[in-house]
Parts: C-alpha cells; sequence; structure tokens
C-alpha cells in the first residue's frame, strides 16, 4: 500500500489551480499504474477539503475536489487499486487512518476522528413551500451558457414558458452564427422574452467580462445556468494533459469565472449543470468527472458562504446532452449501471422540483432499481443505499463467504478441459460487457475490435476477467491478446502454467 498526500493548492487563481492539481495527480497516478511492481497494490490519496460531509461543511480546496472527481474514474477503471480519503486537521482523525483503510471503503471522509462515508440518497420533500415562477430567477437578466446546443435550448424554452422569465442572456462559443440559432431566438421572442445572443468563451474571463459590462443596468443578471461543456474522452492511463485542459475549461473555469465576475450582483440563482459521473467516476471520462466534481463543490462552497447556488449532476439524458454522443456499445454499457436515460419531460420536472429542495447539490437521475439489484455484490458502494432487504443480505454474505477462484474450480481438470473452461468464461465475459444474447456469438478466433469492443469497453472486461480470474490484469490486455482464443490461452497459463 502506497500513501500520496495531496498537498493544498498556494495558487490565489482556482481555475489555473485546478488544471495544475489534475495534471499533477493525473501524471503521478498514471505512473504508478504503471509501474510492475505496484501491480498487487493499493494507492491511498489523502486530500484535505476536498469533500464536504454536511450541509454546513465547506469545500476549502475546490482544485482537489475536481482531483478527486478524477480518481474516480481511475477507481471504476481499476476497480480495489485506489482509496481516496479526506480528512481534517484533527490528531483523531489521522490516528484513525489505519483502521480507515481497512473498512474496504473506496472513499472515506474523516472528521475528528469520525468515519464517514458517501452514499447517494433519495431527496426529501421541499421543507417549505417556495416561490415559483420568475421569482426564482428575479426580473432582471438570465444568463444561460452552452445555450445553443441541444439542452440549452431546451432549458431556455422552459425558463420562459414554465418560469416566466423575459429577458435572456444566450452565450456558446458560436453565439448567432449556431445552427438553429434564429429559430430558437424567433421562437422565444414570439413567447414574450427578450432575447440576447452572443458568441462568448466563458472560460475566457476577458471575454466574459465584456459580454456582462453590455448587460444594460436596467435589467441586470439575476440569475445563472450554466449548461456548456464539452466530451474528449479516453480511458484513464491513456488520457492527455491536453484532453483534461479542453474539458475542464468550459466546466471549471467558465464556472469560476461566472463565480468571480457575478459575486457584486444580487443574484436569485446561480445553477450548475453538473454529471452523475462526477460522483460514481464514469470509465473513459476522468477529466469530464473531474470537472463536473469541481461544480458540485463550488455550489456546495458558495452556499456555505450564503450565495446562491444549485449543483444538478445529471443523469444521462436520451436525445441530448453529452450522452447522445455516446456510441450504441457505450450506451449499453451505461444501461448496465441502472441508468435510465432522462426523457425531456422528466428532465424538466426534475429541474423543476430541485429548485424547491434549496439543497447546493442533487443528483436528477433515474436507476432501475431492479437492475440495481441485480447487480448484488458488484454494486458500487455509493449505490448500497438505494438498495434493502435481500440485496443488502446477499452483499453481507458475499463479504463473508468469498467464492472459490477459477484456478480453485477448476483444479483436477485435464489441460484440454482447462483450456475449455476458460475459453468459454473469457467468450461469456465479452459477451456481457458487449450486450451479445449469448456466448455463442463470440467466435473465438474473431478479433476483439470486430466484435464491437473499443478502448472503454475493454477496460470493463479486463475488469470483469480479473474479477473472474483474481488475477491482476494490464490494461493492455486485449490489445496484447486480440482474440478471445488467444486471450483464453494467455490465462491459461497465468492460472495453471499451461502452455
Amino acid at each position: 500500500m502506497l500513501l500520496l498526500r495531496l498537498a493544498g493548492s498556494a495558487d490565489a487563481d482556482v481555475a489555473r489551480s485546478v488544471h495544475t492539481v489534475t495534471r499533477d495527480v493525473l501524471a503521478q497516478v498514471q505512473e504508478w499504474l504503471a509501474e510492475e511492481r505496484f501491480q498487487g497494490g493499493r494507492l491511498v490519496v489523502v486530500t484535505s477539503g476536498a469533500v464536504a460531509v454536511g450541509a454546513s461543511d465547506d469545500v476549502t480546496d475546490l482544485p482537489h475536489a475536481a482531483a478527486w472527481g478524477l480518481l474516480r474514474s481511475a477507481q471504476t477503471e481499476h476497480p480495489d487499486r485506489l482509496v481516496l480519503v479526506d480528512v481534517d486537521g484533527a490528531a483523531a482523525s489521522w490516528a484513525a487512518l489505519p483502521d480507515v483503510l481497512a473498512s474496504g471503503e473506496p472513499q472515506i471522509a474523516v472528521r475528528a476522528g469520525a468515519v464517514l462515508v458517501p452514499r447517494l440518497a433519495r431527496a426529501g420533500a421541499p421543507a417549505a413551500k417556495t416561490s415559483a415562477g420568475a421569482a426564482r430567477f428575479g426580473e432582471g437578466t438570465v444568463l444561460v451558457t452552452g445555450a445553443t446546443g441541444a439542452l440549452g435550448a431546451l432549458f431556455a424554452r422552459h425558463l420562459v414558458t414554465a418560469h416566466g422569465v423575459r429577458h435572456l442572456l444566450l452565450l456558446s462559443r458560436r453565439g448567432p452564427h449556431a445552427p438553429g440559432t434564429a429559430e430558437l431566438t424567433a421562437e422565444l421572442t414570439a413567447a414574450g422574452a427578450h432575447v440576447d445572443i452572443a458568441a462568448c468563451d466563458t472560460a475566457d474571463r476577458t471575454a466574459l467580462d465584456a459580454v456582462l459590462a453590455a448587460v444594460p443596468g436596467s435589467r441586470p443578471v439575476s440569475a445563472v445556468v450554466h449548461i456548456a461543456g464539452v466530451l474528449d474522452d479516453a480511458t484513464f492511463e491513456a488520457l492527455t494533459p491536453d484532453q483534461l485542459d479542453t474539458v475542464l475549461r468550459p466546466k471549471a473555469d467558465a464556472a469560476w469565472h461566472l463565480h468571480q465576475a457575478t459575486t457584486h450582483l444580487d443574484l436569485k440563482a446561480f445553477i450548475l449543470f453538473s454529471s452523475v459521473q462526477g460522483q460514481v467516476g464514469g470509465a473513459g471520462q476522468a477529466n469530464y468527472a473531474a470537472g463536473n466534481a469541481f461544480l458540485d463543490a463550488l455550489a456546495t462552497h458558495r452556499h456555505t458562504h450564503g450565495l446562491p447556488a444549485t449543483s444538478l449532476a445529471w443523469g444521462p439524458w436520451a436525445d441530448s446532452g453529452m450522452a447522445a454522443q455516446l456510441t450504441t456499445a457505450n450506451q449499453d454499457r451505461l444501461a448496465r449501471t441502472g441508468m435510465t436515460p432522462l426523457t425531456p419531460h422528466r428532465g424538466l420536472t426534475l429541474f423543476d422540483t430541485a429548485l424547491t429542495l434549496g439543497a447546493a447539490s442533487l443528483t436528477p437521475v433515474v436507476y432501475d432499481a431492479s437492475v440495481l439489484r441485480a447487480r448484488g455484490a458488484e454494486l458500487p458502494p455509493l449505490l448500497r443505499g438505494l438498495v434493502r432487504g435481500p440485496v443488502q443480505r446477499a452483499l453481507a454474505a458475499a463479504a463473508a463467504q468469498p467464492e472459490q477462484s477459477l484456478a480453485q474450480r477448476l483444479t483436477g481438470l485435464s489441460a484440454a478441459d482447462r483450456a475449455k473452461a476458460v475459453l468459454d468464461v473469457v467468450r461469456a465475459q465479452v459477451a456481457a460487457t458487449l450486450g451479445y444474447e449469448s456466448a455463442e456469438g463470440v467466435a473465438a478466433d474473431r478479433g476483439f475490435k470486430d466484435l464491437g469492443l473499443d478502448s472503454l469497453t475493454a477496460v470493463e472486461l479486463r475488469n470483469r476477467l480479473g474479477k473472474a480470474t483474481s488475477l491482476r490484469l494490464p490494461a493492455t490486455l486485449v490489445f496484447n491478446f486480440p482474440t478471445p482464443g488467444e486471450l483464453a490461452g494467455h490465462l491459461v497459463a497465468a492460472l495453471f502454467g499451461d502452455a
């Protein structure tokens, strides 16, 4: 076990520090994963002030919060290899670390010696009746980023038709030159709104300040809705610093600039569109998870300082948003996690509900309970609070009575029978990873690429086979052994020494 303690950032420029910290963490963890001598070990990353554990708890180190998002994806891609621990300054908290690390929890916060773990839970009813309509967004101008994309346009319409917003400032990289902008403007104008559309890179503070300076004093910005974002996916080990920066800029940099540029205004709402991937650690999306974890942390930080803030960590959308860009294989992989894509109607309903709850961070996501239950002991700890009864008992039983390893089950068989059994395991896991109806469709001599495997599903297959065989398998597994037959032969040799 190796411990990596992240030092607090001394850079007062938070946006710049987010890039510096996450780049450094990415490089260090990539190096650790690549070291053969650490293949059987675990890395414990220790931070302070990166997560909040209650409504009154502040996130005091926003760059470290982004690092947590980054590393949650590394945890997903490399199960049981990394542990995240956030501690306060209490001596009792440091003294508790040995017991904390023995708990088996992948993410832990320690406060005054007390051990706390994250669990998603259903939100309760609003504590009190809240105002409706335009009062939630004020009578001034509502600034929307990413406004000319599918999701931005959907919510621009909703702000006008459902919330009575009458002044919109819609920002995007292309502004009025984005496809469909003229039609959107005409539609919103016909609904009674005054609409201004500007081309602005909100990650550029100078450009943002110029746009804000042009807002008439008679209708100053009264609310912010930050929707902008991009994807640039890669597995954790293949992720480059440039890919990290590309995704952080429209998410983290823009959000921080919006925060700083509006602190002097009497905002009624400051809404950040985050993603559940920042909480669950989406495989192949460490950069995206980092950016969204930053948004959640920024909302908490604003909330504890008396500023309006709501971060919505959305689940996948059916026809818009980032999930619409996923391949069919990755959409199938997402479905196997239990997430159900949001329809526009359901998403808008969840948005309206979230505004009544008054929480700094909420997760509008729909999970299929039957899929969560079916995952049994494989269900991530974060989601275990969403299932009850038989599943919880199954989790306890699995922990108390681990199954025999594959090697133990096949001991005593002939070399030929062992080879066939391992090939059957490989074909079954390939079928499960790619969503085939059965292993019959997985030919032993067919290339993984031809079968439909890509870099992200290759990670899932590696993890499935690692669990099935109890072997530590490299990320390059399917590239080194590019057919089920070749891979099975490698596994047989690793398990039994058979040629």
